[in-house]
Order: structure tokens, then C-alpha cells, then sequence
């Protein structure tokens, strides 16, 4: 699993990798990870993956680190604490 969170971390993960729901103990997942070096795929749309430590999903990793793509629209998408994905980025913008 190490293996696929360093690809994920430097964007080398194969063209036809569809496991992104693959986690740690912590339910981070190969997407989180992805999502927090700005290295998801155009088509990505596992958006509402969880983890299971915060409740944080894929979206608001991507929109912590600033990743999320243009044409994004799962604004409402909350974590644990209610907080969305539009807050989310209003928050670290």
C-alpha cells in the first residue's frame, strides 16, 4: 500500500488506476492522498470518499490544498462537522 500513496503523492499512479477507495488504518485513502498533491485524474469522481479519522472527504482535501478542479460540483458535499466544500475553500483561500 506504501507503494501506491507514493505514486499517488508524485502523480505516477498508472493511467487505469481505478482503486481509490484503497485506505490506511485511518480510512485515508489512495484519493485523499492524490487529492492533497493535486494529482487526481480529469475524470476523477469519487468525490464523497470519507476517511474515517476526521470524516474528511476527497473534495475537501482537494479544496484544503487548492486542487479542485474547474469545473467542480459537489460544493454542498459536508464532512463530520457539517463543514461543506465551499467552506472548506473559503477557508484556505
Amino acid at each position: 500500500m506504501n507503494k501506491l500513496y507514493e505514486q499517488a503523492q508524485f502523480g505516477t499512479l498508472p493511467n487505469d488506476f481505478r482503486d481509490w477507495a484503497l485506505c490506511d488504518a485511518n480510512g485515508w485513502t489512495v484519493a485523499h492522498e492524490a487529492a492533497r498533491f493535486g494529482h487526481l485524474p480529469p475524470d476523477f469522481d469519487q468525490w464523497e470518499l470519507v476517511d474515517d479519522y476526521k470524516g474528511r472527504t476527497v473534495a475537501h482535501v482537494a479544496a484544503r490544498w487548492g486542487c479542485l478542479p474547474l469545473d467542480f460540483s459537489h460544493w454542498d458535499l459536508s464532512d463530520r462537522t457539517g463543514r461543506t466544500v465551499a467552506q472548506e475553500a473559503a477557508l484556505w483561500r
